[in-house]
């Protein structure tokens, strides 16, 4: 009876010691496949980039974004265009065309180029105040109106009331200007 009753305590030992060891077999292979799974998916985070001032809440999908995303970027985008003194003025069109569809940036940084170049000549200073922006969600396009005032040195140029058009192109969640231009008024 005794060699009974060990054999069943080494029997029921034996299959705890089965079983602990079928769970801590799974977990060291599910270790190794997050190790490989981090592995993988290190130094391939995404970086959003979102303007620098928020005034308000927006949403993004998949293939659509928000009026008041498009409104808050079109403000971000005519602030690094237009806000400019010599000392900034290729640090802001830098950080510009880095949000440029590339099918579109050689045109924009032509037309960046002309501005800067003419800018610099003349050692002009400029300051954008946005007075309109109408957004248009479905054919992610926007107009931005506001005023531009220019100066040289100390002296003051007359305000210039101009209006912008930017069309955009929404990609793998990604918002790129596809043109930035001028809205000339009806004569």
């Amino acid at each position: 009876m005794n060699y009974l009753l060990h054999k069943a305590r080494l029997q029921h030992l034996i299959s705890h010691r089965n079983g602990y060891l079928a769970l801590a077999s799974g977990s060291l292979i599910l270790n190794v496949l997050l190790a490989i799974a981090i592995f993988i998916v290190s130094g391939h985070e995404r970086i959003v980039l979102v303007p620098p001032d928020i005034t308000k809440t927006f949403w993004v999908s998949k293939s659509h974004v928000s009026q008041e995303y498009l409104s808050e970027m079109t403000l971000f985008f005519a602030d690094l265009r237009f806000n400019l003194t010599a000392n900034n003025i290729a640090m802001q069109h830098d950080l510009l065309l880095r949000y440029v569809n590339p099918n579109g940036y050689a045109d924009v940084k032509a037309q960046l180029l002309n501005e800067a170049d003419k800018l610099t000549k003349e050692h002009v200073s400029m300051a954008f105040f946005p007075v309109d922006i109408k957004v248009d969600a479905t054919s992610l396009t926007s107009v931005v109106t506001g005023d531009i005032q220019g100066s040289v040195g100390n002296t003051l140029l007359p305000l210039e009331r101009v209006k912008y058009q930017l069309r955009f192109i929404y990609h793998d969640g990604r918002l790129l200007v596809k043109s930035f231009d001028e809205v000339k008024p009806h004569a």
